[in-house]
């Protein structure tokens, strides 16, 4: 047994940690002044009036292209005027927010550079918190690049922002002495304009103002979406950040909703909680947690819960007791698009549950993907008594050993010990480097330690036999609330490129499938890349939970691990990450699908060149949902990319989205 060395643990903290999601003052801001969260300082960025940074923004001329099928976008005669922004803003109470680049600190063309304050942004740039505090900054530093390869990225020194690939090939320090000549900062792909809204009502006000101008819509909270959700090229966002009201209901009953409708789906009683569309994971726990209560979240806790991990299906080590995010909802706020040219010339606020004429509602925004259906307000879950949880922890290497194969043979025996561990009720998170696998954390609820350990046994004894030394260890907590004090770490963010696939519990329980499984991951690994991901059973939780029908991909309950797959985002040459994004699709991608005919990926951690994305992360349930989209958006106003409907719209290379 070995201790990990700190080299180990860094990489292992750092690789693909994708488990992880008052008034405003008239002013352009970049976000530095919401002070919700004091724990990662930031450069005091000088702000400017609104309507100076609305001139400005007035000279981002890209194109004049009025073509009525497309949005519009900044230096098009449609787009809205200094003047109709203003009026806007007061619509709104003043929460209107010009964007301005974090890093516009770090470029010398940039009014706003300053060296010292530079530094203590690079020096955080990998926080969280850096870019869910700000109203456009996403973690996915790939989809912040624009059309025309600007962007503002505070890490990058030495990037291109010009041509892709003209830097293959050369060293850091000749890249860095020829792109610190004339680079510049840009707002890229960010979002032009935020909305930070307090109420429905700012977003009913926003919805309006974009369906009325042709503007590019996007729904963001934290900006930790993986496939570049949470921003877009000219866009208008309407930032939910700051709803964060949290009220528990100590007896929640929808017995009259469900007689009256007379369905035969089971009413519920018991304890519940609403949430605004701003709360984070961490914001749920801590209110849980005073109540001695458990809220489902996932284990990255700045991960925003409403918006698209709940409406996307939502994971979490809690996921093989209590079933996925979405499994917990049992009822939606939410308003709805403009569609005048079906009587509703107005946005529209309502409640979705699974027994009132917006059941098809609820069931759509319940596993059918955020900034999709409409933009919810609030969601109301279940909400369950604090429980005693065992944790465990696994790590072995190839360090030592003979021959790698050896290693890899310990690789299989994990994944052929993962029906017992799920099967006992507990969620197992794990990470698999080129010469290292480790796990963790486990939790399982109800679970005393030593039952745990036994669940853990068969891939030990294997272990032992192969004389793979490693580390474990079993615990009893007394509350869930202390094993994720004690075994989740905070999380930095998760620049990745990146795919996913779903492992059906089907090919770890016979030899031959699992054998391929392994070698299929250690082709991955053996690149170079990094697998991870979360194994549980959905289906045993569904069953014991009473869980609401609901649109998530229904190959959920025969998988065994919601896996992903990828490399590190490479900031010093995006031309690699072109590179890296067609391996993950046309190579690793591939293999894996090979392996899992028929099968599908998680569509919150996903590849964003998906072939056939619609059946992939959406299953059986594709045409239903897309009914539904037209039915309550159909005149499109809220896209995404890969999200539901999204087909019928193209991304030009200028960055405008036109109708298909």
């Amino acid at each position: 047994m070995f201790p990990p060395s700190p080299l180990k643990a860094a990489l292992l903290s750092s690789a693909l940690l994708l488990l992880c999601t008052a008034p405003f003052p008239l002013h352009a801001s970049n976000g530095n002044n919401l002070n919700d969260d004091n724990s990662n300082p930031r450069p005091d960025l000088v702000q400017e009036p609104i309507s100076h940074l609305l001139l400005q923004q007035e000279q981002i001329a890209i194109s004049s292209d009025d073509n009525p099928n497309c949005r519009c976008i900044p230096g098009d005669a449609c787009w809205p005027s200094p003047s109709q922004w203003s009026r806007f803003n007061q619509t709104v109470s003043g929460r209107l927010i010009a964007t301005v680049p974090l890093a516009s600190v770090c470029y010398p063309e940039h009014d706003l550079y300053d060296e010292t304050k530079c530094a203590q942004l690079r020096e955080n740039w990998h926080l969280t918190a850096t870019h869910y505090l700000d109203s456009a900054s996403v973690m996915n530093q790939f989809f912040a690049r624009g059309p025309d390869g600007g962007g503002c990225d505070a890490i990058v020194e030495a990037t291109s922002f010009g041509q892709i690939g003209e830097e293959v090939g050369k060293d850091d320090n000749e890249k860095k002495q020829k792109n610190q000549e004339g680079k510049r900062c840009s707002i890229g792909s960010n979002v032009v304009y935020s909305v930070n809204a307090s109420s429905s009502t700012d977003f009913s006000h926003t919805m309006a103002f974009a369906h009325r101008h042709n503007i590019r819509l996007v729904i963001r909270n934290t900006g930790h979406d993986y496939l570049g959700k949470s921003t877009g090229f000219g866009a208008l966002a309407l930032w939910t950040h700051h709803l964060k009201d949290i009220t528990f209901f100590v007896d929640f009953d929808n017995t009259h909703e469900a007689e009256q409708q007379q369905k035969s789906v089971a009413a519920y009683k018991g304890k519940a909680a609403r949430l605004g569309a701003g709360v984070q994971v961490s914001d749920a726990f801590a209110a849980a947690k005073a109540h001695g209560l458990v809220l489902h979240g996932g284990n990255c806790e700045s991960v925003g819960v409403v918006g698209g991990y709940t409406q996307g299906g939502g994971h979490s080590v809690l996921s093989s007791a209590l079933g996925l995010g979405a499994d917990q909802v049992l009822e939606w706020e939410v308003v709805i698009p403009p569609s005048p040219a079906t009587g509703h010339a107005e946005p529209r606020l309502v409640t979705a549950t699974p027994f009132n004429e917006y059941a098809d509602l609820y069931w759509a925004l319940s596993g059918g993907g955020g900034g999709t259906f409409g933009a919810v307000v609030s969601v109301t879950v279940k909400a369950w008594e604090d429980f005693e949880t065992a944790g465990a922890t696994l790590m072995f290497g190839a360090a030592g050993l003979q021959d790698r194969g050896i290693f890899v043979k310990g690789v299989q025996a994990w994944l052929e010990a993962l029906p017992g561990i799920v099967d006992l009720g507990a969620g197992a998170i794990w990470f698999l480097l080129k010469d290292v696998l480790a796990v963790s954390p486990v939790m399982a609820p109800g679970v005393k330690a030593n039952e745990l350990e036994q669940a853990f046994r068969p891939v030990m004894d294997k272990l032992d036999g192969l004389g793979i030394p490693y580390a474990s260890s079993f615990t009893d907590f007394s509350s869930f609330h202390d094993a994720v004090a004690a075994m989740v770490a905070q999380q930095n963010v998760t620049d990745a490129n990146m795919g996913g696939r779903l492992i059906p519990r089907s090919l770890v329980t016979e030899k031959k499938g699992a054998e391929k499984l392994t070698a299929a991951l250690d082709a991955i690994v053996s690149a170079d890349g990094i697998v991870s991901g979360i194994s549980v059973n959905i289906e045993r939780a569904r069953k014991l939970s009473k869980a609401y029908p609901n649109s998530v991909n229904p190959l959920f309950e025969s998988a065994i691990h919601i896996g992903v797959f990828g490399f590190p985002y490479n900031h010093l040459d995006f031309a690699a990450n072109i590179y890296a994004q067609d391996k993950i699709t046309n190579v690793f991608g591939a293999a894996l699908e090979k392996l899992t005919p028929g099968g599908g990926a998680y569509l919150n951690e996903g590849d964003p060149h998906q072939p056939d994305w619609q059946t992939t992360f959406y299953g059986e349930n594709y045409e239903r949902l897309l009914a539904i989209k037209n039915k309550y958006d159909p005149e499109g106003l809220l896209y995404a990319l890969t999200a539901v409907g999204s087909e019928q719209w193209v991304q030009k290379e200028d960055g405008r989205l036109c109708r298909a």
